[in-house]
């Protein structure tokens, strides 16, 4: 079991997996979607590794938008500049790969679109990402309060990861 400190957790029951998001990669992004200006939707790729029983996620990294990228009000469509030198180099470096996408929806609901869930399903079978089991995060906004909404896409089938709540002392 990983129990790590300096992270966000988020579990699923269901299939007894926790996703964990390192603080410094978690403020990375929220800096990244300060930097929008919550007027567009942006995003980038997920990069980190699964503990040795490759039961647990570890995020950690979350990049910007590729340059060549393309964003709107309601839309956004993740370039791929750059991204294959910095994956081999993550790989080379950490032995961390891709494990998934992000992106926001600004001023709205982060639950992922009809758009969002049949581009996960095509990745996961998609032999060139190399990714079974896809992460997708989407940050966005409900009652003016920011939401994440973190799932996996396995055998089809897309599961929700609750963020776990921890007590402090």
């Amino acid at each position: 079991m990983v129990c790590l400190l300096d992270m966000k957790e988020f579990e699923n029951t269901e299939l007894q997996s926790k996703i964990f998001i390192e603080d410094g990669a978690y403020h990375k992004l929220l800096s990244i979607i300060e930097e929008s200006l919550r007027k567009v939707e942006t995003g980038g790729i997920i990069i980190g590794h699964y503990d040795s029983a490759f039961q647990n996620a570890i995020i950690t990294e979350f990049t910007g938008p590729p340059e060549d990228s393309k964003a709107g009000r309601f839309r956004f469509y993740r370039g791929i500049k750059g991204l294959r030198n910095l994956l081999q180099q993550y790989w080379k470096e950490r032995n961390e790969y891709y494990l998934g996408e992000w992106h926001l929806h600004p001023g709205s609901s982060p639950n992922p679109s009809h758009t969002d869930i049949e581009q996960m399903k095509k990745i996961s079978k998609d032999k060139n990402f190399n990714c079974k089991e896809p992460i997708l995060l989407i940050f966005g906004e409900i009652a003016k309060k920011q939401v994440t909404c973190l799932m996996m896409f396995k055998d089809g089938k897309m599961y929700s990861y609750k963020e776990k709540d921890f007590e402090r002392k």
